[in-house]
């Protein structure tokens, strides 16, 4: 399997499309693969991840990683807290949400 690289590698390995967005639940879930207008992902390493990235505190690919991880380890619908906390475990920084 080759290495990801960008957020456009983990969502290859998923088929989503986001049929109500803005949803009641949207705000409590994490979504893997989304395309379209929105990527929860993209996100997800932007606003969360990329401070600790320019502060030098984990590397781009840690947080690629970690992120792939998160998707497939924890189940589908992937609550929010759980996939932050997940996050924050595996770089070892705190990741809110």
């Amino acid at each position: 399997m080759a290495k990801l690289t960008s957020i456009d590698d983990i969502n290859a390995d998923y088929s989503y499309e986001d049929t109500a967005a803005g949803g009641k639940r949207d705000t409590d879930l994490v979504s893997c693969g989304q395309h379209g207008t929105y990527n929860e992902l993209s996100y997800i390493f932007k606003e969360k991840l990329q401070p600790y990235i320019d502060a030098e505190k984990i590397t781009k690919q840690a947080a690629i990683d970690a992120l792939s991880e998160c998707c497939k380890e924890i189940n589908n619908p992937r609550k929010r807290i759980d996939f932050y906390a997940a996050l924050t475990k595996k770089l070892g920084v705190t990741v809110k949400h």
